[in-house]
């Protein structure tokens, strides 16, 4: 990603400008795009262009203490890349420079001067996309990190797990391990409520401690430190954990010992949700010759399904049709979706021939359908047809595959930071 490049730079130079002093409290704002937010030509901190980006306002939220707070973009390389713009009082979309606080904005990690007892608006806007949607994923979590001498009152902060937040002491006992002969602090048991993959970012690492985290499943023995260890993370990093297991999370300065805070965030995989990339044709190859052509309208929230199958019973043998087969059935449904689900009204369109624009269309909206997805392969329809009272379920998958490796980099982000 494009960040990483920045990544480098800054970290050269804010070493020589933030001092490694402990902060009193972390909090992280956060908030996730599915597509359906307001846009804006870019803003300050974005990589800029002709393209508006999708943006959201958070707020208010005052901070505790007067200081010099570190702001970060806790996703910058796992989930929704941001540009973070602070805001005093209020945001104006018409006047975007109007009242920031933040001039240059964001991109990665900054620093800014916060007053107590002052409301401010935070304005995340997506880094950078570009038509094609290749490189930058456009939509999921997205999540900024405050650093600073007060708390963060925000009804948008997220409750931190208390193991990713901490500081190394001269008195921390010492282990030799592949992070480093240093300090360590060990937490634990400790279970996480979702099996899958789960994501590590050191945010100290800009500015303090840059911290490592092995992982283990049973108490960390510093004599043989490699002995029941299913994750080593340093910086940007993934593991795959069991709910309802006993791990241990243990947190050393990387390579060498030192005094200092560390944080990161340590979040789950985020649950499946709907997007552009399930667009395509949907069947149950047990019914082949019929089946779902889906489209999936991301700014307005909204999936588009025609299902193509035959009447409930078959016609008679002297029924016949001037093209196809009398007992051809098809209709429409749309309505909208959240997650991994879609709740659509059916429409019956009747009254017209091949190919003309007399007699006019008839529509009549009877009966329900829900489409739940599992994954980017596999999914669930059920239906209610309304008058005819027939209503069933039907496991459907896509008829090939092709988008298959697309949608799966458009799904995998992280889940806003919360209670393991």
């Amino acid at each position: 990603m494009k960040k990483r490049v920045l990544l480098m730079i800054l970290m050269s130079g804010l070493a020589a400008t933030l001092s490694p002093g402990a902060f009193a409290a972390n909090a992280v704002l956060s908030g996730i795009f599915d597509g359906s937010e307001a846009k804006l030509a870019p803003l300050p901190g974005t990589c800029g262009g002709d393209e508006a980006l999708g943006y959201q306002e958070t707020g208010p939220f005052q901070v505790s203490a007067t200081g010099v707070y570190t702001i970060l973009d806790a996703y910058y390389e796992i989930g929704v890349s941001v540009s973070a713009l602070i805001y005093e009082n209020s945001f104006d979309p018409q006047s975007p420079l109007a009242n920031l606080v933040t001039p240059e904005g964001i991109g990665i990690v900054g620093t800014v001067n916060l007053a107590a007892g002052v409301n401010y608006v935070l304005v995340v806007q997506q880094f950078c996309t570009n038509q094609g949607r290749q490189w930058i994923n456009p939509e999921g979590n997205w999540a900024v990190a405050f650093s600073g001498p007060g708390e963060v009152s925000s009804d948008d902060s997220s409750i931190l797990p208390q193991l990713t937040q901490g500081s190394f002491t001269n008195g921390d006992p010492v282990a030799d391990t592949d992070c480093g002969n240093s300090q360590y602090r060990e937490s634990g048991p400790v279970r996480v409520s979702r099996a899958g993959t789960y994501y590590y970012t050191d945010l100290t690492l800009f500015y303090d401690v840059d911290a490592c985290l092995q992982i283990y499943t049973a108490p960390f023995d510093p004599a043989n430190p490699n002995a029941n260890r299913v994750g080593l993370l340093d910086d940007v990093n993934t593991v795959e954990l069991e709910a309802g297991k006993d791990y241990y999370f243990v947190v050393q300065p990387y390579l060498e010992a030192t005094t200092g805070e560390y944080f990161f965030v340590f979040v789950p995989e985020a649950p499946f949700r709907i997007g552009y990339a399930m667009s395509g044709s949907w069947y149950f190859p047990p019914t082949t010759g019929q089946g779902f052509l889906m489209d999936v309208f991301d700014s307005a929230n909204l999936l588009f399904l025609a299902w193509f199958t035959y009447d409930l019973e078959r016609p008679a043998e002297d029924v016949s049709a001037q093209i196809g087969d009398p007992g051809h059935r098809w209709m429409t449904a749309v309505g909208p979706f959240q997650g991994n689900t879609a709740n659509l009204n059916i429409t019956w369109s009747s009254g017209m021939i091949l190919d003309s624009e007399t007699p006019p269309v008839s529509n009549e909206t009877d009966g329900t359908m829900t489409v739940e997805f599992s994954d980017c392969k596999t999914g669930n329809v059920s239906y209610n047809l309304g008058a005819s009272g027939r209503s069933g379920e039907i496991p459907i998958e896509r008829i090939v595959n092709d988008a298959v490796p697309f949608c799966q980099t458009m799904s995998r982000n992280p889940d806003r930071p919360g209670p393991l």
